[in-house]
């Protein structure tokens, strides 16, 4: 008995038969490379970050392919309290869509102001997550950077103990 092989022996993704229009929909669009701009400005950490509405403007550009969003706030009670989130759900017009659900993270959730910052983060972060669009954050890359006097060199003569 003959066993016959191809050349390409790794198994492929089946395609969920409950979204498959909208996945081929999706792959379509990031062939396109759709990205956000960064042109909002954080000049506490001195870096730039993609705007709700740059990302918004980028998630229109998928109209074109039979994609759209809406995300909407809502709650959940729990025991000792509720969690706030925003909802995201991403629609193709043959009816097939995908929800995702974004924490809303404010100081003072009775603050007015602080809650509706944590619900416009909450939104671009949930609507880039939910269709793949890419935007580097410097605000969290340059939170998960050590300080300067937090770096130690190692082998630096100051600090050399023998590699231990």
């Amino acid at each position: 008995m003959t066993k016959s092989t191809s050349k390409d022996s790794s198994p492929k993704a089946k395609s969920d038969p409950k979204i498959q229009h909208l996945e081929q929909a999706l792959v379509a669009w990031h062939k396109t490379l759709p990205s956000a701009s960064k042109g909002g400005s954080n000049p506490h950490f001195r870096s730039s970050y993609s705007t709700l509405e740059e990302v918004i403007a980028v998630a229109e550009t998928a109209t074109e392919f039979g994609i759209t969003f809406t995300q909407l706030t809502d709650f959940q009670v729990i025991e000792g309290g509720v969690i706030e989130y925003v909802r995201t759900w991403i629609m193709h017009e043959s009816g097939e869509r995908l929800e995702a659900r974004t924490l809303i993270k404010a100081k003072d959730k009775s603050n007015p102001q602080q809650m509706g910052s944590g619900i416009t983060y909450a939104k671009r972060y949930g609507l880039q997550a939910a269709l793949g669009i890419p935007s580097e954050d410097d605000d969290a890359n340059a939170a998960t950077k050590p300080k300067a006097e937090e770096v130690v060199e190692f082998g630096n003569k100051a600090t050399d103990n023998g590699g231990w």
